[in-house]
């Protein structure tokens, strides 16, 4: 178990080498990593104080293993607000407790 009480489950997914670039932005008041494809998302949480970092790898839909982003609407101060899984039934699960999905955030291996 982690410092923050969450419990280490395995390797999500892996990701391909080429692609549709994956952004990984930087939220420094609550220290939480966010990914997108979405230039315009990217831009927007830069305007809002978001950190931009780098390129964090790459997707490729063609490889059909979607990694879905959820949303904790309850994430106060230092909790991670964002969620990603390659599991339909552990997003379904989250909907049910009340996260938000949002969408499949990238393609995976």
């Amino acid at each position: 178990m982690t410092k923050v009480d969450w419990n280490y489950e395995g390797v999500n997914s892996q990701q391909p080498a080429t692609g549709n670039a994956v952004y990984r932005l930087y939220n420094p008041n609550s220290g939480e990593h966010f990914y997108t494809l979405s230039s315009y998302e990217k831009d927007s949480l830069v305007k809002a104080g978001w950190r931009y970092e780098q390129i964090a790898f790459y997707s490729d839909p063609a490889k059909h293993t979607a990694i879905y982003r959820l949303f904790n609407p309850n994430a106060k101060g230092k909790q991670i607000s964002h969620f990603y899984t390659s599991s339909s039934a552990e997003r379904d699960s989250l909907v049910k407790i009340g996260w938000r999905y949002e969408q499949i955030s990238w393609y995976g291996l």
